[in-house]
């Protein structure tokens, strides 16, 4: 099986490198000063390399993460800790104007967070609140490693899985999202993405699907029936919105109307997840 560190550092250097080219728009939808470093010219070189086998400029990106800024930052007022999983290269802890009584917890595998911590202290960036990294493997017992850094259960926490579930096989994800609802207080939040499974037959993604066959891993998870997926999961109240619809465009995407019905296959579709607990 190839080395997951390498898949994950990989796809998280594509992501700061869009971040990076978003940052350096005069009319960006956030700034990351770091992100061009933490990048390097593997994240570029992967960035360019999607976009040529997509179909061009990958505008759902930055959309995605200016959303995910925003719902962080509406619940910031309720919530004493986040907890990122998949952090990846994600620098929100540094970015973002968190207060700093919050804790941000960064789950991910080894390599990438110890890239991130090098490239951040050659920088001198200090983050605005307090930030624990967590080395962790979601295909195995991660929970255990958060509680140990200091995650309290009791505490009113946001959840954000940003570009994280379709890695995984779909046990892996619903374990997730069970133990994220199990460790969650009443009102607590849950974002991410997810993608029907039209998603699994476009050309793009024809070599991402072969090289995870190659590498012994499961085809990316879809899903078709994302609210029933996270209601099954722990997370009954949910809010969808695909890129394109007022919440999720910014300027950037062709508009989509608010109860879009995902044109004439419905499986090709993209979800943004805001859900929440019980109570």
């Amino acid at each position: 099986m190839a080395n997951p560190d390498v898949r994950m550092t990989g796809t998280a250097t594509w992501i700061a490198a869009a971040r990076a080219r978003e940052s350096a728009r005069a009319d960006r939808l956030f700034a990351d000063p770091w992100a061009e470093s933490l990048a390097g010219s593997t994240g570029a070189a992967w960035l360019t390399a999607s976009e040529r086998a997509g179909s061009g400029e990958n505008r759902f990106l930055p959309v995605r993460t200016r959303f995910f800024d925003d719902v962080l930052l509406d619940n910031v007022d309720r919530a004493e800790q986040i907890v990122l999983l998949g952090a990846g290269l994600d620098t929100r802890a540094y970015r973002l104007p968190l207060p700093r009584r919050l804790t941000v917890f960064e789950l991910d595998l080894p390599e990438p967070l110890s890239h991130k911590e090098t490239v951040l202290a050659a920088a001198a960036a200090r983050p605005a609140c307090r930030r624990v990294a967590v080395p962790a493997d979601f295909r195995g017992d991660w929970t255990d490693p958060l509680v140990a850094a200091g995650f309290d259960p009791l505490r009113r926490t946001a959840w954000l899985a940003e570009g994280l579930l379709c890695h995984l096989d779909p046990a892996s994800v619903r374990g997730l999202l069970v133990r994220a609802a199990e460790l969650s207080q009443a009102g607590a939040v849950l974002a991410a993405d997810l993608f029907g499974t039209g998603l699994l037959g476009l050309p793009g993604t024809r070599g991402w699907i072969e090289q995870r066959r190659r590498a012994g891993e499961p085809a990316p998870f879809c899903t078709d029936r994302p609210a029933a997926l996270l209601a099954e999961t722990g997370w009954p109240r949910c809010e969808l919105t695909e890129p394109g619809q007022p919440a999720a465009n910014f300027g950037r995407l062709a508009p989509v109307p608010p109860h879009w019905s995902g044109g004439a296959d419905p499986t090709l579709r993209t979800y943004l997840a805001v859900a929440r607990t019980a109570g």
